[in-house]
């Protein structure tokens, strides 16, 4: 919003009182003066005056009278909602106060309107960045798994690289696992007879066995879902219930129960890439050449994932070690934009696209406590990041780019632009200084070693006590 001035190009201050009125919420009481209110008042009314036009008069010709009887409520109704949208925006410049999500001014209709030579005074409620102490960050225990690349895990690695590129072939069913279908979907929220979510080309995935007939059904998890699909055919309309997630950044959804009604329409299969094809399709001699290259991206992987698995132990003792209470409206959209850096940081991470839809769904699905740590720690590495002055660079974001793109296959320059449009260029810059961050403190951790088999037996033990 743009500051307006007094003849004479002096801008005014409004008179600005803070009060708490709870650890995330503040109200403020902001006072324009009445020269300002006059001003504002006669530099509108003065443009009226020379723009207007009514029948029988010239343009600028119509008494001043007739404007402020004919249009006078309306001047004084538009100059006030630029007065308190220019009061508002200073207030916030001289107090420094950290927002979050929208001022609440209440119902402008109903507060006072101006009243020329006299003060102007409103009030407006406002959720700001919670306030806290960082404790020593030196030497927090972390434990690093260890794992070697084996031949097993390259063999594996090829197979699923087969099937990712293989031939995919239409089917009419039985549906098995892994096989994907498209078709039409509604949802009605409890009993209601108007769907709320309709779209002709819906994707379902028949969950693998692995994952015990769990599945993600468009962003939802659904914890029976193997049992809905598969044995069905093309033409059946799949119907089954779900609840909408407690955290789910829709709030109209959370905690009810959801109706699906699935109309299937197309399905396939897919056949895996043969090994000689995929040799070729990497521009590699042999297949040793292609176990190597395999071998070296799982590597990589690896060390990706044992940093990640570093900084999420960072991300545990911050919440342990760090209290404070989040503002009582956190908004959909932060929600929405941490679900979206989770999948932008899997994406880097090198997971493919339905890994990802399913973690997704899985944190979507998480008890409301678990959903609102992950709220405080984007506060807490906020502030981290401000505490370690991290800057997050062109080239870092353009970097991270790229490897999406490799990730998806498609040109970078194509990518920066979906992000763009979609407003997750922040949300790249946003992980990158997160992650930043949280390596200062692995950095100068308390490191334990530990076989990544043990590890992951007690993150499993884990995340089962928690459920």
């Amino acid at each position: 919003m743009d500051d307006f001035s007094l003849d004479g190009g002096d801008t005014f201050e409004p008179t600005v009182d803070i009060a708490e009125t709870g650890p995330c919420s503040r109200t403020l009481t902001i006072t324009v003066p009445a020269s300002v209110v006059d001003e504002r008042l006669e530099m509108q009314l003065g443009t009226l005056v020379s723009e207007a036009a009514l029948p029988g008069f010239r343009k600028g010709r119509v008494p001043r009278k007739l404007l402020e009887r004919r249009f006078g409520a309306d001047v004084r109704s538009e100059t006030r909602g630029q007065i308190v949208s220019s009061a508002y925006e200073k207030a916030l410049t001289t107090s420094e106060l950290q927002v979050i999500g929208d001022p609440d001014f209440g119902d402008m209709e109903s507060i006072k309107d101006l009243e020329p030579g006299k003060d102007y005074v409103f009030s407006v409620s406002l959720e700001i960045v919670p306030n806290f102490e960082l404790p020593e960050l030196d030497g927090v225990p972390v434990t690093k798994p260890i794992m070697e690349v084996t031949d097993e895990h390259v063999e594996g690695e090829i197979l699923r690289t087969r099937y990712r590129f293989g031939t995919p072939s239409q089917i009419t069913g039985p549906f098995e696992p892994l096989d994907r279908m498209v078709g039409s979907v509604r949802i009605h929220i409890e009993d209601a007879e108007e769907p709320f979510f309709e779209n002709e080309r819906a994707v379902a995935v028949v969950p693998a066995a692995e994952d015990e007939g769990k599945g993600q059904f468009l962003g939802l998890l659904v914890e029976d879902l193997s049992d809905h699909l598969a044995g069905k055919n093309v033409g059946d309309e799949i119907t089954f219930v779900t609840l909408g997630p407690e955290s789910h950044e829709r709030e109209d959804i959370r905690g009810k129960k959801l109706k699906i009604f699935f109309q299937v329409a197309d399905a396939e299969r897919v056949a895996p890439l043969e090994l000689k094809e995929m040799v070729e399709q990497f521009g590699l001699d042999d297949e040793s050449g292609l176990q190597g290259q395999i071998r070296l991206s799982l590597e990589a992987r690896r060390d990706s994932e044992q940093r990640n698995a570093e900084r999420e132990q960072v991300y545990e003792w911050l919440l342990e070690n760090i209290e404070f209470e989040l503002p009582p409206k956190v908004s959909e959209a932060q929600s929405a934009g941490m679900i979206e850096q989770q999948r932008l940081e899997m994406t880097h991470r090198g997971l493919d696209e339905d890994t990802i839809e399913l973690q997704l769904a899985k944190i979507r699905g998480e008890s409301e406590k678990a959903s609102r740590n992950r709220l405080r720690l984007m506060f807490i590495m906020a502030r981290l990041s401000k505490h370690f002055e991290i800057e997050v660079t062109e080239a870092e974001v353009n970097a991270r780019i790229s490897e999406i793109a490799a990730s998806r296959g498609a040109r970078p320059e194509a990518i920066r632009t979906e992000l763009a449009k979609s407003g997750q260029i922040r949300e790249i810059s946003m992980s990158i200084q997160h992650s930043k961050s949280a390596d200062r403190i692995v950095d100068t951790a308390k490191v334990t070693e530990m076989p990544a088999d043990e590890w992951n037996k007690l993150v499993d033990a884990k995340a089962a006590a928690k459920a």
